[in-house]
């Protein structure tokens, strides 16, 4: 059931009261009792992300004394739990965002409006690309980008030393060292067979996902470049994490299984895990028309329940400030979403400039509301193309797109 239905049934009959945006009381030092203004941020159960977070609140509460910031950490499917407690009317004042999961938010009117939390020169200082994604058809933005991350492809340095080979710039030296680089028990490349490593390659040959407002996965231009790409693997250039009996690229690459990989600036810290002795480079996806990458991002968004608006835009303010987003910079895991932030993150890591200096042509990860319908859908096809030789790409992308446009008509 679609998520605005849900919804619909929820106000109409549930009696379930928030508990979003409540006070908590305090002892003054002459001994009576005064109300702080609480606020929830709701969070990803993942220690590093809590950290930064409650540091952050931290700082915003010393500023602040008569507000109290409480971190929820969400375990297990951030997004199921949210909707959850959407339905009974009892979600966070404050909560991450996907790109991803915004449009069917959206679409369901649960989002409050953030463009008078930011002034002309704040919204400015993002990049605009990350904005795009969290606007309602009306233009209003419903989200403000807390960080974000690109593609860009990782390399074995010693494996191209020894065999004499530079990084590849263009599809046709991508394939000439895949193949130079797939022996000895070594496979030249790892590829997740998905529209997230994948699309890159539709942009760079002229491709596109969206076209007035909707998914276009059938582009004859998308068409040709998964072409090229599952050529690769079926050529045995190119391997799946799932053909190499990995969990995914990071394990290949970390264990040298494989002699490139695409993934993204997080993969930089599992690496200091996996592999920290690995010597390794990144440089930006080949091209076939222009360069391309493909952007992930998480933005702040605010509840249209909470009790006390003004005050949660002020925290989302602070949160992605250009003072808080250099504590993001500085952690080193992913990109600020501020300019002026992303200048500072290139001078302290160096060695992931490349990501950021991507961001200007990374195409966005997110299909409108039906984007899940869309990720699926393109998966199926894909998986079909790569276990059954009978079946070209044509012809899965094609009936995908069927089911997508079906979808579409639906909402």
């Amino acid at each position: 059931m679609k998520l605005k239905k849900l919804l619909s049934l929820v106000l109409l009959g549930s009696m379930v009261v928030s508990l979003a945006g409540c006070t908590s009381e305090e002892t003054t030092s002459n001994g009576e009792a005064s109300e702080k203004i609480s606020i929830t941020v709701a969070t990803y159960s993942d220690p590093f992300e809590v950290d930064i977070v409650t540091s952050q609140a931290e700082a915003y509460m010393e500023q602040n004394q008569d507000v109290e910031i409480i971190i929820e950490p969400i375990s297990g499917d951030f997004w199921e739990v949210l909707k959850t407690r959407m339905f009974a009317n009892d979600e966070p004042d404050i909560f991450y965002m996907d790109l991803f999961q915004a449009g069917q938010f959206i679409e369901a009117g649960k989002l409050a409006p953030l463009d008078d939390a930011m002034t002309p020169e704040d919204i400015a200082d993002f990049e605009a690309s990350l904005l795009n994604g969290f606007k309602g058809e009306d233009g209003v933005l419903y989200g403000i980008p807390k960080d974000f991350s690109t593609l860009a492809l990782y390399y074995n340095k010693a494996m191209f030393e020894e065999a004499g080979l530079k990084p590849p710039t263009t599809w046709d030296e991508l394939t000439k060292v895949s193949k130079a680089l797939t022996k000895d028990g070594v496979v030249g490349l790892s590829l997740q067979n998905g529209i997230d490593r994948a699309q890159p390659f539709f942009y760079s040959n002229g491709g596109s996902m969206m076209k007035d407002g909707k998914p276009t996965l059938n582009d004859p231009k998308n068409i040709e470049a998964y072409e090229y790409w599952i050529g690769l693997i079926k050529d045995g250039y190119a391997q799946t994490p799932q053909q190499l009996g990995v969990g995914w690229d990071g394990d290949a690459f970390a264990s040298e299984m494989v002699a490139m990989t695409i993934e993204g600036n997080w993969m930089v810290n599992s690496m200091l895990e996996l592999a920290p002795d690995l010597d390794y480079g990144v440089v930006p996806i080949p091209k076939k028309e222009q360069p391309a990458s493909m952007q992930f991002t998480v933005a702040y968004s605010l509840s249209n329940n909470t009790e006390h608006p003004e005050i949660a835009k002020d925290v989302i303010k602070f949160l992605t400030s250009a003072e808080q987003q250099q504590v993001v910079a500085d952690a080193g895991r992913s990109m600020p979403s501020r300019k002026t932030a992303l200048e500072e993150f290139k001078v302290k890591w160096p060695e992931r400039a490349v990501f950021a200096d991507l961001a200007p042509v990374a195409s966005e990860f997110n299909y409108g509301v039906i984007s899940s319908t869309v990720v699926d859908e393109t998966a199926k096809a894909m998986e079909r193309v790569l276990l059954d030789d009978s079946v070209t790409v044509q012809q899965a992308f094609d009936d995908a797109q069927a089911n997508i446009d079906k979808a579409l008509e639906q909402q």
